[in-house]
């Protein structure tokens, strides 16, 4: 793992290359409050459920990190796209995508409108990816 010494963003590579560019976190919720809501309370439930994160916020997205990368969470008006890596493509209604990103590496996708769908499930799911190992 190498950490860059400009951004303190962690990456699989040496001299991954990559932005340092970082932007405040609280300018993903201009103008949406149920994003914000949802963020919360998704960090709240990881923090508890799961383990302490780094939250990195980066000009297109909100990266969290526990000992690797493991969630972007991209804020929308009423709503929160959480993808996540996982060594295999899950098999749910609750997916929206789930794209192969390297041999044995998927990205998978959704879409959260309320805090009942972050239920034991789903955090059954960040949980894998926290505890991945890239």
């Amino acid at each position: 793992m190498w950490t860059c010494k400009k951004c303190g963003r962690i990456f699989k590579k040496t001299e991954q290359p990559h932005s340092c560019s970082k932007v405040p976190l609280e300018q993903h919720f201009v103008n949406k409050e149920k994003a914000k809501e949802l963020f919360n309370f998704l960090l709240k439930q990881i923090n508890e459920k799961i383990g302490k994160t780094k939250i990195i916020s980066l000009p297109c997205c909100i990266h969290l990190f526990g000992t690797y990368d493991f969630l972007a969470a991209l804020p929308k008006r009423n709503s929160l796209e959480i993808r996540i890596g996982l060594n295999r493509k899950l098999d749910s209604p609750k997916l929206i995508q789930s794209v192969l990103v390297s041999a044995n590496n998927y990205k998978n996708c959704f879409e959260i409108s309320s805090e009942k769908e972050i239920d034991d499930e789903f955090i059954s799911w960040l949980k894998e990816s926290y505890f991945l190992k890239s």
